[in-house]
């Protein structure tokens, strides 16, 4: 199972995962992403995994996917509480995509 909960501050949609984000789990929170970026128009986003007991390791290439789709629509992501094999796996972005210890950090990078 998987919660989400989510929070805008400043312009920045603020999502934290509770639970296990696998295939079964991924397509209810994928739909939630559509319908932000692209009903709601929102391009700043902060995820937060601290809270996620299990990340499927099959996951990590579909949300490349999410993440491609909020870059083309020129936005940038904060990542927190992932470790650093999962922050190899998925990569580094210049300008895009950023890594962070706790949320309070991503208004560094972001801003609207």
């Amino acid at each position: 199972m998987l919660k989400l909960s989510k929070e805008v501050t400043k312009g920045i949609m603020f999502i934290r995962l509770e639970g296990d984000l696998n295939e079964s789990t991924f397509t209810s929170f994928s739909n939630e992403l559509n319908y932000l970026l692209y009903k709601q128009g929102i391009h700043y986003y902060v995820f937060n995994f601290k809270e996620l007991k299990n990340f499927d390791q099959s996951m990590f290439s579909t949300f490349q996917n999410i993440l491609t789709e909020i870059f083309l629509s020129c936005g940038k992501v904060v990542m927190c509480g992932l470790k650093e094999l999962q922050k190899n796996c998925l990569g580094k972005t210049k300008d895009k995509l950023f890594y962070v210890n706790e949320e309070m950090e991503a208004f560094r990078y972001l801003s609207i």
